[in-house]
């Protein structure tokens, strides 16, 4: 599985998990790849992305799996992220991912945020 592959299916998991769904504002418009828009009109909202890929295992000089790091970003205007926070934890385990680290935070603009980092480890086919 390429790491484009596995965007797709983690995209394809969000939008098809309807605990998640149900806690966006705008549904599947609420998810972003990569950036989200500097101004949204519309909280909660996620952004993900890849942050690390890196060769797991070499075997016969070649790269015979690789540990592909997923960030998400849980922005959530004034209210608490905590329930949209395990509905994205419980999707991430089904697919595999190890969390691998959460940051709580609220912004200058009052918005609460959590960064959490998903790691799985993938093989070439």
């Amino acid at each position: 599985m390429t790491t484009t592959q596995l965007e797709e299916e983690v995209y394809a998991a969000l939008v098809a998990d309807e605990n998640v769904m149900g806690l966006l504002h705008n549904r599947e418009s609420s998810i972003f790849h990569t950036r989200a828009p500097a101004v949204y009109p519309d909280y909660s909202i996620l952004v993900y992305s890849v942050i690390s890929d890196v060769p797991a295992l070499h075997a016969d000089n070649a790269e015979n799996a690789h540990r592909v790091t997923i960030r998400i970003h849980i922005i959530t205007g004034e209210n608490d992220y905590t329930e949209l926070y395990s509905a994205v934890k419980n999707l991430m385990s089904e697919l595999g991912f190890i969390r691998i680290q959460s940051t709580p935070f609220i912004d200058e603009d009052g918005k609460f945020m959590m960064i959490t980092d998903w790691k799985i480890t993938i093989g070439d086919e």
